[in-house]
């Protein structure tokens, strides 16, 4: 196929405001696409370059992209994806946007969306939420479940760690090498055990060809919810991995840019990961960090000016954070109610390694999904029958032991208000646990209980009172005083379990 270049003309057309009802659109460029925004719409051609790792210098390679493009994204964003439009030229030499005479230029048309409408702006400036980051995991699940199935076996993942080497090695003199070669030195073992359960996976469907480039800025919110778009189409080999390392991408955003706690949400929203799924996001959200860094370097390398230092030293921190060295753990959070153990829980999930973070179990949840209800719908009294509390922490302890055995940290949230319980949540990691006992003055646990909306807990003010007479007898976990700050209470919650930096366990 011959190279076709020269999209000067074709450019100028789709700037002029004539080609958009008179609306002068707004041109972004970036390295393999022009974006004309224009009223309600967006324009999109792709850049008539071969960058190695993709080819669009013919006009052939281009259509083929643009229709690639159109069917991928076509399945998590419908309503932004229109259609598939041309330049044409007339028998006069004149351009129109799907006229008469043959195509010069394939260009995507896809509905515009508020520029506060991209992942990254709607993060920073407060406007996603855990529901709809949960909300986004499960759809991903079933995204994922309809995406094709490739031949099998599947390719070495150590095939994406290869490539890396060399770009990453590049950033020296600005990253030092000392820092690139620890990274590097790392990273292998993590993806060499990951190719030993890829078989396993793949036979299991979790080996996909899926959206390949799902961060944050590829993800924008919609009427309150959390839209992919703009799916990897140029090489289908490239866009074939485990369905994780999609998933991924869009957890270690979420955690480099301060909130593990949605990055935690994502994960546990998409629901089974399959064998060994827990072990292998630490090395996938770290590769996909490091290939955030090196990309910083290269477009710098392209573009001149000052070296984006910090932000490729962001990245690399972040993927050596989920390198860190961590060992599974279990944490149990027990308490009257009121006292905040929840609360607690889901501020130490996300600071609980390995990455993306903890299982948090709350017995709360457990009983209501064990009568089929809504976390938030009230339980009849005889719920909490004789015998039920019983069902409701085997069903606590045996979830817990199974995420241990998975090599994730695991939090137990319960009251624990007898010893056997405790010794129960203990036997789970008896090398490897830590008891906490929050304590707070009844009228400042009934004033909490007074003030819950939307809570999954059924306890009521004289609940709380009631509880005061329990006799609890032994008490050997660690006593923390909840009336506090919660950063304070956190703070101490790590340094009991033995970590009093905050970072993974």
């Amino acid at each position: 196929m011959a190279k076709d270049l020269d999209q000067t003309e074709t450019i100028a057309f789709l700037e002029r405001p004539a080609t958009h009802g008179g609306i002068a659109p707004h041109r972004i460029d970036t390295s393999c696409a022009f974006v004309f925004l224009a009223g309600d719409f967006a324009y999109k051609m792709k850049r008539a370059v071969d960058l190695g790792y993709l080819d669009f210098s013919t006009l052939e390679g281009r259509e083929a992209a643009c229709r690639a493009e159109m069917t991928l994204n076509r399945r998590t964003a419908p309503e932004l994806y229109l259609r598939l439009a041309h330049v044409t030229r007339a028998a006069n030499g004149s351009l129109a946007l799907d006229g008469d005479g043959p195509a010069v230029e394939p260009v995507v048309v896809m509905k515009r969306f508020p520029d506060d409408a991209l992942g990254t702006t709607a993060l920073a400036a407060g406007r996603i939420e855990r529901a709809q980051i949960a909300d986004l995991g499960r759809r991903l699940k079933a995204y994922h479940g309809e995406c094709p199935v490739p031949p099998l076996p599947p390719a070495p993942m150590t095939a994406r760690l290869a490539p890396c080497r060399v770009p990453l090695r590049a950033m020296a003199p600005d990253i030092p090498a000392w820092r690139i070669e620890g990274l590097l030195a790392r990273l292998a073992p993590h993806f060499e055990a990951a190719d030993r359960l890829m078989p396993a996976r793949a036979a299991q469907g979790f080996w996909r060809r899926g959206h390949g480039d799902l961060h944050l800025g590829n993800i924008c919110l919609i009427d309150g919810r959390l839209v992919p778009f703009d799916a990897l189409e140029f090489d289908d080999d490239f866009a074939t991995a485990d369905v994780l390392y999609d998933l991924a991408f869009l957890a270690m955003d979420l955690r480099r840019l301060g909130r593990g706690d949605l990055a935690l949400a994502l994960f546990d929203a998409y629901g089974d990961v399959g064998p060994g799924g827990a072990a292998v996001m630490p090395g996938f959200m770290a590769l996909r960090a490091s290939i955030r860094a090196f990309v910083a370097h290269a477009r710098w390398q392209a573009t001149g000016g000052p070296a984006p230092v910090e932000e490729m030293s962001g990245f690399l921190d972040t993927a050596e954070d989920a390198l860190a060295e961590t060992r599974p753990r279990v944490l149990a959070v027990g308490g009257l109610s009121g006292t905040g153990k929840s609360t607690l829980a889901r501020a130490l999930a996300p600071r609980l390694g390995p990455v993306p973070g903890a299982l948090h179990l709350r017995t709360d949840v457990i009983r209501k999904a064990m009568h089929g209800i809504a976390e938030t719908d009230p339980l009849p009294a005889d719920a909490y029958g004789p015998g039920k509390s019983e069902a409701v922490y085997a069903a606590l302890f045996e979830a817990g032991a199974a995420g241990f055995a998975a090599g994730r940290s695991v939090i137990l949230d319960g009251v624990f208000a007898h010893e056997a319980e405790r010794a129960a949540a203990r036997a789970i990691a008896p090398d490897a646990f830590t008891g906490l006992w929050l304590e707070a003055p009844l009228s400042l646990r009934q004033q909490r209980i007074e003030g819950r909306r939307g809570d999954a807990s059924d306890a009521t003010p004289a609940v709380a009172a009631k509880q005061e007479g329990y006799d609890l007898g032994t008490l050997d976990w660690s006593r923390l005083a909840a009336g506090g700050p919660l950063d304070a209470l956190v703070a101490a919650a790590l340094a009991i379990s033995g970590h009093e930096d905050g970072g993974a366990l």
